[in-house]
């Protein structure tokens, strides 16, 4: 095995390090009184989530004139998101690639989708996560300076994807030397992934951008909900950007789904608002690991059982 697999172990070591410190005592407790109104908004939100997400990918595609049935969005949405959540690194997400090429988009095109929707949340999340630090770190009378920080990040974000058509003519300006080293081999592949990206940044990226708002905003309801549900005693922003600067340490590919980096990082700020790491820790692993995975798996077993009974499911339908 080469070191790069060794080294996607070094969340699990942590995350096992963690669970050997607290007490199981007082974890069970705070699942046993979570609020079930709450999770019910939880749960909620995440369906929401999951139905923006597939508007979006059909938004984007339509864009592309090649529109997929929105059952097929709704499934590359799904298994990809599945695999991402169980792979290092969250990159099965782009098994997405395949999926909807298999369905008639060109590759170059699937996959500069794929890496743009990649992207644009990424970029939202680091200036969240960028926010959030102040927020969480900063004194007091100086955290609203981090709602002023993510709204000139968020302007920022906006007004290099409106004006992408400036950026190629200065890459090109100023780095076109770097091209005198590339193998001849790659040119072409390059050239066509660049053309490719040219035209679906310049169709879709605006409304990938909006509908990426509005799944963060979604992810946020989220947190607050699942706060709520434990009742925590805290300042909720704190909570809420604990999530936008955990999310982004836990897509460093040295562990599985994040586990262990992204909980060391709740504990971490948590504890900074007197919540207890048992809570932290339970919080992390419901939010960004176990409720993720099983609301998948309860929102693909439609999708299964069509492959697995595709005579039952037509002889209904007809």
């Amino acid at each position: 095995m080469h070191w790069q697999n060794w080294i996607k172990v070094i969340g699990i070591i942590l995350l096992a390090w963690i669970l050997s410190t607290v007490n199981w005592e007082q974890t069970i407790q705070a699942l046993v009184y979570l609020d079930p109104v709450y999770m019910i908004g939880y749960f909620g939100c995440f369906v929401v989530m999951i139905f923006v997400r597939t508007l979006r990918l059909r938004l984007a595609l339509t864009r592309l004139d090649h529109p997929l049935f929105l059952k097929d969005c709704y499934v590359a949405v799904l298994e990809p998101a599945f695999m991402g959540s169980v792979t290092p690194g969250r990159l099965g997400e782009f098994t997405r690639v395949g999926y909807i090429q298999a369905h008639g988009v060109p590759m170059q095109e699937a996959i500069s989708l794929v890496l743009l929707e990649r992207l644009i949340d990424m970029c939202i999340l680091f200036v969240l996560g960028a926010g959030g630090m102040i927020y969480i770190l900063a004194p007091v009378p100086y955290r609203l300076s981090s709602g002023l920080v993510v709204a000139i990040g968020l302007l920022l974000c906006l007004g290099a994807i409106r004006g992408y058509d400036f950026i190629p003519q200065i890459l090109q300006k100023h780095l076109s030397w770097m091209l005198h080293w590339e193998p001849s081999s790659w040119a072409r592949h390059r050239q066509a992934i660049a053309t490719s990206f040219n035209v679906v940044m310049k169709r879709t990226a605006t409304p990938i951008f909006l509908f990426g708002l509005v799944n963060i905003s979604l992810l946020f309801s989220q947190v607050f909900l699942l706060a709520k549900a434990f009742s925590f005693k805290a300042d909720y922003l704190v909570v809420i950007f604990a999530y936008a600067v955990s999310t982004l340490i836990g897509l460093l590919p040295i562990s599985v789904g994040g586990l262990g980096t992204r909980e060391a990082t709740y504990i971490m700020i948590m504890g900074r608002e007197g919540i207890m790491k048992e809570q932290a820790l339970l919080f992390s692993l419901l939010d960004g690991f176990i409720f993720g995975v099983l609301m998948l798996l309860i929102l693909l077993i439609p999708v299964w059982a069509a492959r697995l009974f595709p005579s039952f499911f037509k002889g209904n339908k007809g």
